[in-house]
C-alpha cells in the first residue's frame, strides 16, 4: 500500500516541471489526482507556457500508476474558474485531501524595469491564485473534518532577495506569509501547511528565463552552479516531488508552519 492510499490530490500548475513530478509521485503512492493548468501564454512571462497537450501527458502518466486522473483547464487568477475546478473534483472524486499550490511564473528584469503589467501578472499567477485555490478547497477540507495537507512552492527566492527578480522574490516572500497564517488558522482542524523552497529546477522555465534574459540557456545554469554549495548545477523536479511527499504523509502529520529547503546547500552562502 502506498502513503497516499485513498487520498485526493488538488495540483496546479500540474502540466509539466514540479507540478507534474508532484501527479505522479503521488499517483506512485496511491492518491488519484486532479491536475490543473491554464494551457495557453499570458502577456507575461516572456516564454511560452505549458499547452494542453503537456496536461494530457501528465494525466497518462498518472494513469499508468493505475490512478484517476482529472484533467483541469483554469486559470489561477479567475475566481469563478477555481471555483467550478474544484467543484469538479469534488463531483468526481468526492473529496480533496492535499492540496499542492505549485503554479508559478519567473521572469527576469531590474526592479525599475519591471513594467507594471508585469508586477501584476507575477504577482497574481503566484500569490493570488495561491489564495484563490485555498479560498476554495479549504471550505470543502473542513466539511470533511478528516484533516488534511497545503503544500505551496515557494523558492529559496522566498527566503532572501535575489538580485533581477523582485517582483518574484515578492510574491515568494508573500507565499511565506499565506502560508503560515493559515497554518495557524488550520492547525484545529488537522491540517497542515508547509512550503517548499528549492534552488533552480531543472524544468521548462530555466531555458524560459534565459530566453527573457537574452542569455545563452548554458550562462544561466553556469550561473546558478556558482550559488549551489553542492557541486550540481540545477535540482531536478523529483527532488521536491520527494520532499513534497513526505510532508503530505502521514509521516510528516505533526509539521506544519515549516519552510523546508531543498536548495543544493544555496542558503548556506
Amino acid at each position: 500500500m502506498g502513503k497516499l492510499e485513498g487520498k485526493v490530490a488538488f495540483i496546479t500548475g500540474a502540466a509539466r516541471g514540479q507540478g507534474r513530478a508532484h501527479a505522479v509521485l503521488m499517483a506512485r503512492e496511491g492518491a488519484d489526482i486532479a491536475a490543473l493548468d491554464i494551457c495557453h501564454d499570458l502577456p507575461y512571462p516572456r516564454y511560452p507556457l505549458a499547452i494542453r497537450g503537456d496536461l494530457e501527458e501528465t494525466a497518462s502518466q498518472v494513469r499508468a500508476h493505475g490512478r484517476q486522473a482529472l484533467e483541469l483547464v483554469a486559470d489561477v487568477r479567475d475566481s469563478a474558474a477555481m471555483a467550478d475546478a474544484v467543484a469538479k473534483t469534488i463531483a468526481a472524486f468526492g473529496h480533496i485531501d492535499i492540496l499542492i499550490c505549485n503554479a508559478g511564473i519567473a521572469d527576469m528584469a531590474l526592479t525599475w524595469d519591471i513594467t507594471e503589467e508585469w508586477w501584476d501578472i507575477m504577482l497574481d499567477v503566484n500569490l493570488k491564485g495561491y489564495w484563490l485555490a485555498v479560498k476554495y478547497v479549504v471550505p470543502y477540507m473542513l466539511a470533511q473534518g478528516t484533516g488534511g495537507s497545503i503544500l505551496m512552492t515557494s523558492s529559496v527566492a522566498g527566503l532572501r532577495g535575489e538580485p533581477g527578480m523582485a517582483h518574484y522574490c515578492a510574491s515568494k516572500w508573500g507565499v511565506v506569509g499565506l502560508a503560515h497564517s493559515l497554518a495557524q488558522e488550520l492547525a484545529p482542524h488537522h491540517i497542515t501547511v508547509n512550503t517548499l523552497h528549492p534552488t533552480a529546477v531543472n524544468t521548462d522555465i530555466i531555458p524560459g528565463m534565459a530566453q527573457a534574459a537574452e542569455m545563452a540557456t548554458e550562462d544561466l545554469v553556469e550561473f546558478i552552479r556558482h550559488g549551489n554549495a553542492l557541486p550540481v548545477k540545477l535540482i531536478e523536479a523529483e527532488d521536491v516531488a520527494n520532499a513534497g511527499l513526505w510532508l503530505v504523509s502521514e509521516e510528516a502529520r505533526y509539521v506544519t508552519g515549516q519552510k523546508l529547503t531543498i536548495d543544493a546547500g544555496r542558503m548556506l552562502k
